[in-house]
């Protein structure tokens, strides 16, 4: 999860798959899963039946959970493996590192997201794309990567919500199918003898002297504290009391609703990732006022707000009892690899990884819609619910 102070206009940018550039990009693909990520190895089940859908001419949307940077890398090799094309949907911000990182992506299949507000141009891509294509679309329903791969986020319910706008729209014996992926990642055992530097690396980071003689443990929940600590002084002015979740949960709150204080709250918005959207949809489109731009002071308030709007779902992305629960190599490796991204600016992977994918049970939806299972209009809320479920079985 990377600091957003985004402030520039957004320019939809449409999919422009160039079939000259697909072999280039599927290498460069290949490239950046071992040399960047380190995913030296690639294990998956049930994309044969993907395939089967998606060769029979059927609309099918894949549905992974997000909690890497290398997550679509590795299911745009996996379809690749399995001789499919596919199209992505994939946040503003990657397109716009690079004029050549976008041109590589709009080749390869990939449209931009706004995730702030509602983008039309990008909902209705996604619903042509469904109706017109049988390649799979793949979109993240949790929308941000949070870096604990055996716990699933609240999912948006936009993901639903597309497919049933595109199942409505199908004829001549297409139907439409949500498909859960489950995507884990297990380090090599070397990746413990990197621990204690790179938390030595980290406390230094936050102006602590290295204790590398306690217990790998006992430093990680020694950091992950001391930083909370960091955070509830700079925007309270106090550190808080009891559990580590309830202190989280507590500051998260205390800045949602200090920005909504200032720029209103959205009653839809219940969840903290959907208070967080909407108070930045909020905040960009007063800071991109032409009409009445902001003066130089209220411009820095703005920015300063979609500060501790981010460290707000920072809060909220860490999970108090994901490390407390099970100290495992794999729950060790991917808490550093946090703390790492939001003190250093992006995590490390320093030993090589596996990556196991599974491809759930495709869920039927243009059936269930003609069987009444499901509605076209209010169809988005069990829809979600059953996603999750699935969601979270493969990942247990």
């Amino acid at each position: 999860m990377r600091r957003l102070r985004n402030d520039l206009p957004y320019a939809f940018r449409p999919p422009k798959p160039r079939a000259w550039f697909r072999p280039l990009g599927l290498l460069a693909n290949r490239l950046y899963l071992q040399r960047k990520y380190a995913v030296n190895r690639l294990d998956d089940s049930g994309f044969d039946r993907v395939k089967e859908l998606s060769r029979a001419g059927h609309a099918v949307l894949l549905a992974p959970n997000h909690a890497d940077h290398s997550d679509p890398h590795v299911v745009t090799e996996l379809i690749a493996r399995h001789d499919m094309k596919s199209h992505f949907m994939a946040a503003r911000e990657v397109f716009e590192v690079s004029k050549l990182g976008a041109f590589a992506l709009e080749s390869m299949g990939v449209y931009s997201v706004d995730r702030d507000g509602p983008d039309l141009s990008a909902i209705k891509t996604s619903i042509t794309l469904l109706e017109k294509s049988s390649d799979p679309l793949v979109i993240y329903p949790e929308g941000e990567i949070y870096h604990h791969h055996e716990r699933l986020d609240p999912l948006h319910e936009g993901v639903a919500s597309i497919l049933l706008k595109a199942a409505a729209r199908m004829n001549g014996g297409k139907e439409a199918f949500l498909v859960p992926v489950g995507i884990r990642f297990h380090h090599d055992a070397a990746v413990e003898a990197t621990f204690r530097d790179r938390l030595s690396r980290l406390e230094d980071r936050i102006g602590w002297t290295p204790r590398p003689a306690l217990s790998i443990d006992e430093r990680i929940v020694r950091l992950g504290t001391g930083l909370l600590g960091l955070k509830e002084m700079e925007h309270t002015g106090e550190n808080g009391r009891g559990r580590i979740q309830d202190r989280l949960t507590s500051l998260c709150d205390a800045l949602l609703s200090a920005a909504e204080g200032r720029h209103g709250r959205d009653p839809k918005s219940v969840t903290a990732p959907e208070r967080v959207r909407a108070q930045r949809y909020r905040i960009r489109k007063r800071l991109l006022d032409a009409e009445k731009p902001p003066t130089a002071v209220e411009r820095d308030e703005l920015l300063d707000d979609l500060d501790r709007v981010f460290t707000a779902l920072q809060a909220h992305s860490y999970i108090g009892d994901y490390f407390l629960a099970e100290q495992t190599l794999d729950r060790r490796a991917e808490t550093i690899m946090k703390l790492e991204e939001d003190l250093l600016g992006f995590p490390n992977y320093p030993t090589p990884r596996t990556a196991r994918v599974t491809a759930g049970e495709p869920i039927p939806v243009s059936k269930m819609l003609a069987a009444g299972e499901l509605f076209a209009k209010g169809g988005a809320t069990p829809l979600t619910a059953l996603l999750e479920a699935r969601l979270a079985a493969l990942l247990a």
